[in-house]
């Protein structure tokens, strides 16, 4: 049974970066150098960057637990203008495919209504075209795009998703 678990504590984001390594790791490396995804995971997914996000930036993290093992993680955090956006997210490569997922995504929407947002964001890198895919088939609607300046010669772009509370139904 897929549960999701609020991060808190040290362990949790240990396990936490741990999962984004993984994850990033399988998935990234064969859209991205190796070197950016390491910047990715340095400065976005590492324990001092969680622990930062989750005590002083209004981030929730939360872990995708199946049978009490750690299938994967997602990061929200609400923005101004009623949205709550996806920061991160990401399945070990055994449970892609499984409709984990799309349970992900309709978890976060209920966290979005009972805020009382009216809409969920996320930016996906556009070399992910299985992220995008299934976002949209989830009912988010692309509404731009951007690239992103990382550092030195690194750039991301990114398909810019959102999913209007109210319209669709997951």
């Amino acid at each position: 049974m897929i549960q999701f678990t609020k991060v808190s504590g040290s362990l949790d984001i240990i396990k936490t970066a741990c999962l984004a390594n993984q994850v990033f790791g399988q998935h990234y490396s064969q859209l991205m150098p190796r070197v950016q995804v390491d910047y990715f995971l340095d400065n976005y997914n590492s324990f001092n960057v969680i622990n930062e996000r989750i005590g002083t930036g209004g981030y929730g993290y939360y872990h995708i637990v199946n049978d009490n093992r750690q299938i994967g993680f997602f990061a929200v955090v609400p923005r101004i203008g009623e949205t709550l956006e996806i920061e991160a997210m990401g399945l070990v490569k055994k449970q892609r495919g499984k409709g984990v997922g799309k349970k992900a995504v309709a978890f976060i929407i209920d966290k979005a209504k009972e805020q009382q947002l009216k809409t969920v964001r996320i930016k996906i890198n556009k070399k992910n075209e299985m992220a995008v895919k299934a976002f949209t088939k989830y009912g988010f609607e692309q509404i731009g795009e951007e690239q992103q300046k990382l550092s030195g010669d690194f750039f991301v772009e990114n398909v810019i998703l959102t999913y209007t509370i109210g319209e669709n139904n997951l």
